[in-house]
This record gives structure tokens, sequence and C-alpha cells, in this order.
């Protein structure tokens, strides 16, 4: 990714209106995920975690680093801290691009996604309490998956879930 392109994605973040939550959000957590851009030679990367099994929510889950706000904290900093303390990932602020629309979670969380660029490869620490196992896919071969969208209630409204199956991963 050149620098011209990730001035443009920051430039598209920046302008992005998160869209509405359809539903009262009363009650939910809030949260923040990384969305990690990772930048090599040969094209972007997205870093994904595989969650542990001993987790009591998400359990097995394949997702982006991230977890529950503190009081006082933007989605930035507790994505920042999540990605720190999941894989020890340490995020400059000045790889900050942007955020994308708040998620609800069927755990009673708003998860706000926050993506940033970082040079890679760089060395992961791991917490197998929360972190089974770590992975990147290409960009380029993601944005050519088809997902599938599946609808499920959730708090009096429907809630679109979209799948992605690349190689052996969900």
């Amino acid at each position: 990714m050149t620098e011209t392109e990730l001035a443009r994605l920051r430039a598209r973040l920046q302008e992005h209106r998160p869209l509405p939550v359809p539903f009262a959000t009363d009650g939910l957590r809030r949260a923040a995920v990384l969305v990690p851009l990772l930048l090599r030679e040969e094209g972007a990367q997205l870093l994904f975690t595989v969650r542990s099994a001993s987790l009591p929510h998400h359990a097995g889950q394949i997702a982006f680093p991230g977890g529950g706000g503190h009081d006082g904290e933007t989605p930035e900093r507790t994505a920042c801290r999540e990605a720190r303390e999941e894989v020890g990932l340490d995020v400059p602020e000045a790889a900050l691009l942007g955020r994308l629309s708040p998620l609800p979670s069927p755990a009673n969380y708003v998860a706000v996604p926050v993506v940033a660029a970082l040079p890679w490869p760089a060395r992961l620490t791991l917490d197998p309490g929360e972190v089974a196992e770590s992975f990147t896919v290409p960009l380029r071969e993601l944005l050519n998956i088809r997902p599938t969208t599946e609808e499920r209630p959730f708090r009096g409204s429907v809630r679109v879930l979209h799948r992605y199956l690349w190689r052996d991963r969900d």
C-alpha cells in the first residue's frame, strides 16, 4: 500500500459518518477492536486472532484484538490497549487511521472498530488466556471473497452477520 493510498484511506475514514445502531444500546458495554492493516512489500494484510477456548464470550471465534473499554477511555485507547495486552502489538498514535461504524455483540457490547496501519512483520506476544493463535490474511484475497450474510433477531431488531470463508477459516 503506497503512501498515497494510505493518505486516501485516512481521509475517507476521517470523513466517515458512523451508521446508526438500529436498536437501543442502553445496558450495552462499550468496547473497541483494532483493525490492524499490516503493511508488507507484497501487499497489505489484516491480523486476526483466534480467541482462547477458556473465554466466557466469543471463545474459539476469529476476531480482531479488542475488548471492553475503561471509564473515560476513547475507542482508540481501548483498541490499542487491548492489542498490546492480547497480542503484544504496540500501536503508535500516528498509525491510527480512523473509525468504522459501531457493531453490536450478542455478549452485550457495542464495539467501535479502529483502523491502524502498521509496518509488518512485527514480533507478537500472545496472551494464552485470551488468544489461542493469530494469523494474517492478504487484504487482496479478503476483498475477493463474497461474504455470506445471516440475519438474527437482536434487541427487538435484526442484526446482520457477515461471514467470510478464507482457506480453512470462518
